[in-house]
């Protein structure tokens, strides 16, 4: 129901090989014992104890570890991260740095152990919990979390040459301040001065999913938080998100989340 999973990783998990794959959801990756190495997109980067790696949804990515192996992995849709502004933000953070070729992964040092293991103990913790308001903590946690991998990775601003990485930075950013009005990739295209070609390469390459398959995800995404989160009625919620009925809302919904809205708002 959170969109949140704590995974136990070890050396048992890898008696089948793991092989190059990207997920639609966020992954990070805290190594404890053991060592091995990580591809993400095209780095490879080393597993050491202490370590934190971040992977993105739509990165393509494969962990190979060894004897003595043990990590912990936390697992959260980008819906889930998306809930509110202050988190949105420290997400685009990271988007800001990835999406420019970098691979988020860095070493614990000895001054951050503790807090890094309290956070993560507490994460633990509250995800085995029953607690009604389980997601909301669960939410606070993961951004303290986030947080502190973002001061530690020290986050410099993009290099200038990056014009896929700055081209898809832009395009996300436009989405996200459009997305309730701008529904088709033709107007997006007009919008950022860049062939609906285009648009789609740079969508797949960095999420996986089409230019379009990401605009209405980004739709869908808002469309839910308004049914969990207030109490508009649906004919305002359509008009909100610039429906034009209430009918096509529905219709438009149900066939990307699976179920109706009021099924999904009822839902517990």
């Amino acid at each position: 129901d959170v969109n949140f999973r704590f995974i136990t990783i070890t050396e048992k998990s890898f008696e089948v090989p793991d092989v190059e794959h990207r997920h639609g959801y966020w992954s990070i990756f805290v190594f404890l014992n053991g060592d091995g190495r990580h591809v993400i997109d095209f780095k490879e980067v080393a597993i050491n104890p202490g370590s934190i790696h971040i992977v993105l949804p739509g990165q393509i990515h494969a962990l190979h570890g060894g004897d003595g192996f043990f990590a912990y992995a936390l697992i959260f849709t980008e819906e889930f991260f998306l809930m509110r502004d202050e988190t949105t933000q420290l997400l685009m953070r990271l988007f800001r740095f990835m999406d420019a070729g970098e691979a988020a992964a860095f070493d614990i040092n000895d001054d951050d152990r503790n807090y890094f293991s309290s956070v993560l103990q507490l994460i633990k913790l509250e995800n085995e919990s029953h607690h009604a308001n389980k997601g909301t903590v669960l939410l606070n946690l993961l951004s303290v979390f986030i947080s502190k991998c973002s001061t530690a990775l020290q986050l410099p601003q993009l290099p200038a040459n990056t014009s896929n990485s700055l081209e898809y930075i832009q395009l996300r950013h436009a989405v996200e301040k459009n997305f309730k009005k701008v529904h088709t990739v033709a107007e997006y295209s007009e919008m950022r001065h860049l062939t609906p070609k285009r648009i789609n390469e740079l969508c797949r390459s960095h999420t996986g999913r089409t230019a379009l398959e990401f605009i209405h995800a980004r739709i869908v995404v808002e469309a839910k938080r308004m049914l969990k989160f207030s109490n508009r009625p649906l004919k305002q919620i359509a008009f909100d998100l610039h429906f034009t009925d209430t009918a096509h809302f529905a219709n438009f919904f149900k066939q990307k989340a699976g179920c109706t809205p009021l099924e999904f708002k009822e839902a517990k």
